[in-house]
């Protein structure tokens, strides 16, 4: 066998040991560490999409490669991550990184823990940059990066009128019912935390002037409603300015065992089924800044002054509070201080609480914060802020980097009167309109299929869809 014949044969031949090799290598440079870590992103997410079947055939799968790698675990692996909905690989979803750190800087970002809260409970902003520009040299191209993603949502046309959507978003109420009955009395729901009180007091703050135009013979029922939960809020609220959590012991695993472990330490007190005593970790400053804002909001709308008092008071106590090593609680306070007019504190709180943790890809550098659902609640502090050139050096990155992961999965979070905010103060945002409606139309699509309605988003981003058709008339 002579010349082009034996080439071709050599050429064959050396393709088949190559691919041999490679095919041998990946098997190899797959480790059970490393297997172990993508099947934990596997089974997080597939919890995070309430999908019990695919949780279940990740976990088989854990079980099966406890034991040792066979020849296809790879392939195996790859297959289940496809199945919840990341890349095979395990390291993204959408060509969106997932947060994959090495024992090495997991040990080291624990060491600089401890200085971090010493220095946010020190106010000096100086010194909690440094801290957070050592974690940033620490994580390297993992600063930023989420530990887990949501998947994306395409958009259809939005097509509903604001006479519509008015319609959409009390019938919706209606569906809940009973739920609505009992806040309309100012009666509690079983094992609600205060937040759940605000979003429906808030919601029904920026639906008022809409269903007095669209619905006027609904507006009774909204009072009510407006009234009611207002009132379960002000009974709520700690004579410190600061709103109780529910004892979910017994009824919800990760905060019934956090409240565990808080009880034995001697940190908390609870009474009459709530936790009255400020979470340590600095988690009150949640559910007091969202609850403060509604309080405000309501009290603007009805001139009511109790309702006024109650939102300055958990602004002052906010005022008063530490900042933690966790970004997005230290945002709630910024938002609440911006809308309670005490501008300067609200400033101060974002220099030593926000500002510095953000990383060079716009999101924060830890990968809790870096989480979309915790980007937008810093998102709608720094617009509570409103525009300067400080604020902008972080708003206007961290908002490009929330656009690009919609570009690329679709709409992730529910965060559309965060962005309305972002848009009304950075016009020169080209990319926020589109996803503004875009955001809309799936809020709307979670509610309604076009005859059966439901309350498929939480109300005060349904009545945020309202804000949007009547700001495009």
């Amino acid at each position: 066998m002579r010349g082009p014949h034996r080439t071709l044969i050599f050429v064959a031949l050396l393709r088949i040991i190559l691919l041999i090799f490679f095919s041998s290598a990946v098997v190899q440079a797959l480790t059970q560490e490393e297997a172990v870590a993508r099947l934990r992103m596997a089974r997080q997410i597939a919890r995070e999409r309430n999908d019990r079947e695919l949780v279940q055939r990740v976990e088989r799968l854990a079980r099966d490669l406890k034991a040792g790698l066979p020849a296809d675990a790879d392939e195996q692996l790859r297959e289940a991550e496809k199945a919840v909905g990341i890349d095979p690989g395990g390291w993204s979803m959408a060509g969106q990184p997932l947060f994959h750190p090495t024992a090495t800087m997991e040990a080291a970002l624990k060491a600089e823990g401890p200085k971090l809260a010493a220095a946010m409970a020190s106010g000096d902003a100086k010194a909690v940059r440094e801290i957070t520009r050592a974690m940033e040299g620490i994580l390297g191209d993992q600063a930023g990066v989420p530990d887990g993603r949501r998947m994306g949502q395409k958009a259809s046309e939005l097509k509903l009128s604001r006479a519509d959507a008015v319609k959409l978003f009390l019938a919706a109420l209606e569906t809940q019912g009973r739920a609505m009955r009992t806040l309309m009395k100012s009666e509690l729901l079983p094992d609600q935390m205060p937040r759940v009180y605000a979003y429906v007091l808030d919601a029904s703050v920026t639906m008022h002037s809409h269903v007095a135009l669209h619905a006027p013979e609904r507006v009774a029922d909204l009072d009510k409603l407006l009234r009611g939960t207002a009132g379960i809020l002000l009974r709520l609220q700690q004579p410190q300015g600061h709103f109780p959590f529910p004892d979910l012991r017994g009824k919800n695993i990760r905060f019934g065992d956090m409240t565990e472990k808080q009880l034995q330490n001697g940190s908390i007190e609870i009474k009459d089924g709530w936790i009255i005593t400020p979470d340590p970790e600095g988690g009150s400053q949640f559910d007091t800044g969202v609850c403060g804002v509604a309080l405000l909001r309501a009290g603007e709308l009805l001139k009511d002054d109790n309702y006024l008092a109650a939102g300055r008071r958990a602004a002052e106590w906010a005022a008063k509070q530490k900042c933690c090593t966790n970004f997005n609680y230290n945002a709630f306070p910024v938002s609440l201080l911006a809308c309670a007019g005490m501008k300067e504190a609200a400033l101060e709180k974002f220099r030593v609480g926000v500002a510095p943790g953000q990383a060079k890809n716009g999101r924060w550098l830890d990968s809790h914060n870096a989480r979309t659902v915790y980007h937008v609640i810093i998102l709608r502090a720094l617009a509570d802020l409103g525009r300067s050139a400080e604020v902008d050096a972080v708003a206007l990155p961290a908002i490009r980097a929330l656009l690009d992961e919609f570009d690329a999965m679709g709409i992730t979070v529910e965060a559309l009167p965060e962005l309305q905010a972002l848009a009304k103060q950075h016009p020169e945002e080209a990319r926020l309109p589109k996803a503004i409606r875009d955001m809309a139309s799936t809020i709307v699509n979670k509610c309604t299929d076009g005859t059966r309605v439901k309350l498929g988003a939480q109300p005060h981003q349904l009545g945020a869809v309202v804000e949007v058709l009547a700001w495009s008339d």
